[in-house]
């Protein structure tokens, strides 16, 4: 079995559910982590196709995933997987048998991407993730987003508006929040080359509204490294996988470019 309490970054290069079922029952703070949607995705802006993520050329069922994430999260504390939205329908009821409570999804803006009607569907530009507890969670105070009302009294008698939000929208969108994925740019400047890799600052202000520092994030399905390396940013521990080798390489170096062993 899995020691959860060893190394700051423990990434091994397997099956989801073989990493899953070696880890103790409540030894996870948080998951965060964007398994296959089963969609075929293909990035139709490059002019070099990339080969089908490893478990998407068909549909994928986050059964098996939610019943391990349930037993292996703490109580009092929470779940972030990513979907689509013509999948979210089936995966939110898969997760929530697992034994979640759902909550309202988070939807946040992401670098647009492909419209299957140029003439008659709106182009992508959201993710969607899935929002579950175990118990009774609170969110964390944080300093990521200003109130533009700081220091007003809004009603006779109530304290002050505080510095910070304290309690965030389930919608984001606008300057004020990050992107979900990055700049194409990035991408290849860096010679990242995951077709879905997420914005690192996005994924790390999850972990500090979600979780204190030194709590161990679970990432099963950790593509080229984001989950991994924000936590280490932020101060957490981590914990996780990759089954595709070439991915799990290129999250290897994005750890060594960090200074982590």
């Amino acid at each position: 079995m899995i020691d959860s309490t060893a190394a700051q970054v423990q990434l091994r290069c397997c099956d989801y559910l073989e990493l899953l079922r070696e880890l103790p029952n409540e030894s996870v703070d948080l998951i965060i982590t964007d398994p296959p949607f089963g969609v075929c995705y293909q990035n139709p802006y490059t002019s070099e196709k990339k080969a089908v993520l490893l478990g998407d050329a068909s549909p994928f069922s986050y059964s098996d995933l939610g019943k391990e994430c349930f037993r292996v999260l703490k109580s009092g504390c929470a779940a972030f997987w990513f979907t689509g939205w013509s999948t979210y329908p089936q995966h939110f009821v898969e997760v929530g048998n697992s034994g979640f409570q759902m909550k309202e999804p988070v939807i946040c803006q992401k670098r647009p991407s492909r419209s299957t009607d140029l003439y008659g569907s709106f182009q992508s530009n959201s993710n969607w993730i899935m929002f579950g507890v175990k118990g009774r969670f609170t969110f964390r105070q944080s300093e990521l987003v200003k109130n533009k009302s700081a220091g007003r009294v809004p009603n006779k008698g109530r304290k002050p508006v505080p510095e910070f939000k304290t309690r965030f929208p389930s919608c984001w969108f606008g300057d004020e929040f990050p992107y979900s994925s990055i700049h194409p740019a990035e991408a290849s400047k860096n010679g990242w080359t995951h077709p879905t890799i997420k914005n690192a600052v996005f994924v790390e202000w999850l972990i500090r509204l979600c979780t204190d520092p030194g709590a161990l994030i679970l990432d099963c399905f950790a593509g080229s490294g984001t989950t991994a390396v924000s936590a280490y940013q932020a101060g957490r521990r981590f914990i996780g996988c990759e089954l595709d080798p070439k991915y799990f390489e290129e999250a290897q170096r994005r750890l060594t470019v960090l200074g982590v062993a």
